[in-house]
This record gives structure tokens, sequence and C-alpha cells, in this order.
């Protein structure tokens, strides 16, 4: 085999399960910098005492 193969190999063998769990880290991050934001808006609105019905 020669050094383009094995570095190729490499590659896929490592790059391929990184590609298929990016979504799902991606996804995590949005879904905690999502609820960060709603706590603050929650809590801006209970300082204000603005209540939505």
């Amino acid at each position: 085999m020669t050094d383009t193969a094995a570095y190729a190999l490499a590659l896929v063998l490592i790059g391929g399960p990184l590609s298929m769990l990016a979504p799902f880290v991606i996804a995590r991050r949005l879904v905690v910098k999502h609820a960060d934001q709603v706590a603050a808006d929650n809590a801006a609105r209970t300082a204000r005492k603005e209540i939505r019905p």
C-alpha cells in the first residue's frame, strides 16, 4: 500500500464516523443555545411582570 493510499484510507476511516455524528453535535449545540435564549427571555419577561396568555 502506498503512502497516499494509506493516508486516504485513514481519512475515510476517521472522517466517515465524524461526518455521521456532526449533525447530532450541531443539533445539540442549537438546542442548548435556544434553551438559554428562552430562559433569558422568560427571566426578562418575569422582571417586567409581563404575562403572556
